[in-house]
């Protein structure tokens, strides 16, 4: 077996967290690991009716018997880390979490330095989590990395390593990516609007130390409905007034703020973002947002089935998954034959 990237295509929100949890539960992932550059977005899922949320662990794995894994290009929040394996304690998330020695440290006067920063605050609209000014500080060569941290010291790890090894014994690794690829640094055409990293399959392959003989499939999430939080262009905005007359407003996990949404799919993004991450596979999320009727499906409804042919042409990759719903299980998976299954 090999690694599979999980990564966003837009600016994030798609549900990519959800897609890698499902993914890893079905392809039995022996680990799970966080890519993106720190704690600055919020991956969730609901199980039974429960909202389960991570900023700092990956959502993968957070349900089974995975190992739990930052990579090493991940800021980590000593803070947050510990309370993300104490909120989820009953999955046995302490005894299978650890962190690359390696990784850079979120210092507290680094989220006071953001929050204090108007740029950041204003104009860019971080979610002021700690995560770019402590990139920023590793790039000086000022951070303090996890192994400095007495508090992290049981929870150390060489997650690269970890990684190979286990690909090279036929197991599966999932890679858990983070916010969006238009978000990318240095790849957007948006900046400053954008994140202090990368947001690519090849990012979040660096982000834990993967070379690219390990990967085996890297999955494109591209949201239904597209969103965008921040500031920042977004093709195509709805008002709030036409969100809530749909019924489908959202709000962060991380940040609790509403999140900007649009109208349509931007196709000629789709081809970009394809262009950039290399898809083998495409899962279309937040499907009922766009078609409520995908709730009870059990193939794509017409609308569905149209945006499908639209993404497969832009992205050249074919669509494989399909998240019709709330529940951490309410994904549908195309067969080799065409058909969908649960």
């Amino acid at each position: 077996m090999s690694a599979i990237i999980v990564i966003d295509a837009l600016w994030g929100d798609s549900g990519k967290g959800k897609i890698a949890a499902w993914l890893a539960a079905k392809r039995r992932a022996a680990i799970c690991v966080r890519g993106g550059t720190g704690t600055n977005s919020g991956h969730s899922l609901y199980l039974d009716g429960e909202l389960i949320k991570t900023s700092q662990l990956p959502l993968a794995g957070l349900l089974g018997s995975a190992r739990l894994r930052v990579g090493s290009g991940v800021a980590v929040d000593p803070s947050l880390f510990e309370e993300e394996m104490s909120r989820y304690a009953r999955f046995a998330v302490r005894e299978r979490a650890r962190v690359d020695g390696r990784c850079p440290v979120i210092l507290p006067e680094y989220k006071d330095a953001e929050r204090s920063d108007a740029n950041l605050r204003e104009t860019v609209g971080s979610t002021l989590s700690g995560t770019g000014w402590a990139q920023a500080m590793y790039c000086l060569r000022k951070a303090k990395q996890a192994k400095d941290i007495p508090a992290l010291a049981p929870y150390l790890a060489d997650v690269a390593r970890e990684c190979d090894e286990a690909c090279a014994a036929g197991q599966t690794v999932v890679l858990e990516g983070s916010q969006g690829t238009l978000l990318s640094l240095a790849l957007t055409q948006d900046y400053p609007f954008c994140t202090s990293g990368n947001c690519t399959a090849m990012a979040c392959a660096d982000d834990v130390g993967l070379n690219w003989k390990r990967i085996g499939e890297v999955v494109m999430v591209v949201k239904a409905v597209p969103s965008r939080v921040g500031e920042g262009p977004l093709p195509s905005e709805m008002t709030e007034t036409e969100q809530d007359a749909r019924g489908i407003a959202e709000y962060g996990v991380r940040t609790g703020r509403r999140r900007r949404k649009a109208s349509r799919v931007p196709l000629d993004l789709v081809e970009e973002a394809a262009r950039l991450n290399g898809p083998t596979g495409i899962a279309l999320s937040f499907c009922d947002h766009l078609d409520p009727e995908m709730n009870r499906a059990t193939g794509p409804t017409p609308a569905i089935a149209r945006l499908i042919a639209e993404v497969e042409e832009a992205s050249g990759a074919p669509v494989i998954l399909l998240d019709r719903g709330k529940g951490h299980d309410a994904i549908l998976e195309r067969r080799t034959d065409g058909t969908w299954t649960r």
